[in-house]
């Protein structure tokens, strides 16, 4: 073989080598406090601040590399770790004690920390329509579903706003998708009773245009409330400002067997994501 030929097949394999090499993973400092401990998952409930680079503060369950992290873990302490990404899968790989504090008053830190899971049925939960009739969560079973939790009040665009946005984006995008129509549904669920009555959450569907058929807006007593939506991720805390509830965002795709499919958090999914995750599904037998 030439020296010329050798360099070349050298070159080529080592091309070869380089297309097929898995990229290395990403990772961030996560700077927050434990609400829940989690063993039998090898999981932490952390609310955490901004992640430069990743996402913003929220609450959120994380999988952790190994159990030894678990080692001496307890809610309301005070963590930095190593937030480890690898395209949709994430991890924290280290953990250091930085302090303690007294955990908030999270009236639904309990539910979170029962957190569901991708692949797991969302529980049947007796809730209240904008029509002042009594709905079972399982009667949404057989559609393809988007669940969201939002308050009528909330004052930040780029929250509750911005769901009811997405929303009624997604409802239009449905309504003109033959490949869509009829098979998705559209839940928006209020974690502010005491304020969003039936009459105020039919008013607030008729802002948006919410067809009934398609769109449904939810409440309910507040336990119910607070342990449902802290089930999917949603952390309630009271705000210094009256009428104002301090949270996160989650927004979860339900399939048509009522587990859950997909999560999406904060606010920086966008409807032409969810869309082509809805096609996808409809797809599916």
């Amino acid at each position: 073989m030439s020296r010329v030929l050798a360099v070349l097949l050298s070159g080529l394999l080592c091309l070869s080598a380089a297309c097929h090499r898995t990229p290395p993973p990403q990772r961030y400092e996560l700077k927050g406090q434990i609400l829940a401990v989690l063993p039998e998952r090898q999981e932490l409930t952390i609310k955490h601040e901004d992640i430069v680079g990743f996402m913003p503060a929220m609450t959120m369950n994380y999988p952790l590399a190994s159990a030894g992290l678990l080692k001496d873990r307890e809610p309301g302490e005070l963590i930095t770790g190593t937030l480890e990404v690898r395209d949709s899968d994430y991890r924290i790989t280290a953990i250091t004690h930085t302090g303690t504090a007294p955990l908030a008053a999270t009236p639904n830190r309990m539910a979170i920390a029962a957190l569901l899971a991708e692949g797991e049925a969302v529980p049947d939960t007796a809730l209240i329509d904008q029509q002042n009739r009594r709905r079972s969560f399982s009667e949404w079973k057989g559609s393809l579903t988007l669940v969201t939790f939002i308050y009528t009040t909330c004052p930040q665009p780029n929250f509750c706003p911005l769901m009811d946005q997405n929303f009624a984006t997604i409802q239009r995008a449905v309504a003109e998708d033959p490949a869509l129509k009829g098979q998705v549904k559209l839940v928006s669920v209020s974690f502010d009773p005491a304020h969003d009555t039936p009459a105020v959450l039919a008013a607030h569907a008729a802002r948006l245009k919410a067809d009934p058929a398609v769109w449904t807006f939810l409440t309910g007593d507040a336990v119910t409330i607070e342990r449902f939506v802290g089930r999917f991720g949603v952390g309630l805390v009271a705000s210094d400002t009256p009428g104002q509830i301090v949270h996160n965002l989650r927004t979860a795709l339900i399939a048509r067997d009522g587990t859950v499919s997909k999560f999406y958090t904060g606010s920086d999914w966008t409807p032409g994501t969810v869309l082509a995750d809805l096609r996808t599904a409809a797809r599916l037998p």
